[in-house]
């Protein structure tokens, strides 16, 4: 995969026609071209939705917010295809302040740090799907500038997110695949221990356990003083 090309690539589609004015923005047109990089590929109708792209390793969907929407598509393409879900998380932000001509205000770097652990609340509405063969997620970090328009309501500020580093990339099908993720813990914890050793709020470690549970890689059998009571199988 070659990042920089896939950024000119989206750079090259959005044109000249101004941040944020484009229906499909620039994050989600990077990852297009980062998993499918021709073209040709793109914009592929299977059965009544339309693929963001449909290349000889199968469907690639983008989804930058929102996981559970993807359900009806997934629900078509399985049937008849593999499916790579596309999942991109800020590592890092850069906020941009620009007017209504799209002139530079200023900036700030944003305190909000996503990783593979702080998705895990939006990775379990697709927990089901790990059962299927043909499923994977990809889990992708970056840099970003987020541009926003200065003066306007709340909630019509932003206009567009532009990645400009990949630092990391974790590819989701199996168990082992998830269980590489988890720290050294001892044979039996809770989920305050695993948030902890994740350093991550205790509602991401819950969700983290429930998709391992659903694919039948963590159990919980007992409880202490009301607290449930993990252990990761073999």
């Amino acid at each position: 995969m070659d990042f920089d090309r896939a950024l000119k690539a989206a750079q090259r589609d959005a044109g000249s026609r101004g941040v944020g004015t484009l229906a499909e923005k620039t994050l989600h047109l990077t990852m297009k071209y980062l998993f499918a990089p021709d073209a040709e590929t793109h914009e592929k109708p299977i059965g009544a939705h339309i693929a963001d792209a449909l290349t000889e390793d199968g469907v690639i969907e983008v989804q930058t917010r929102s996981l559970y929407r993807l359900k009806p598509k997934l629900e078509e393409y399985l049937q008849t295809h593999p499916v790579t879900v596309v999942y991109p998380i800020a590592a890092s932000t850069t906020l941009i302040r620009v007017n209504e001509n799209g002139e530079y205000l200023g900036s700030r770097r944003s305190p909000k740090h996503e990783t593979v652990y702080t998705a895990m609340g939006e990775i379990y509405h697709l927990r089901k799907y790990f059962r299927e063969p043909g499923f994977r997620l990809a889990v992708v970090s970056l840099e970003m500038n987020a541009y926003l328009l200065e003066g306007a309501a709340k909630g019509k500020r932003k206009l567009d997110r532009e990645p400009t580093a990949l630092t990391d990339l974790r590819m989701l099908h199996s168990p082992a695949d998830f269980k590489a993720l988890l720290p050294e813990l001892p044979a039996e914890f809770s989920v305050k221990e695993l948030a902890a050793a994740l350093h991550t709020e205790p509602d991401a470690a819950r969700a983290f356990l429930g998709i391992l549970h659903e694919m039948g890689a963590a159990v919980s059998e007992k409880r202490e003083k009301r607290v449930k009571i993990w252990r990761i199988l073999p």
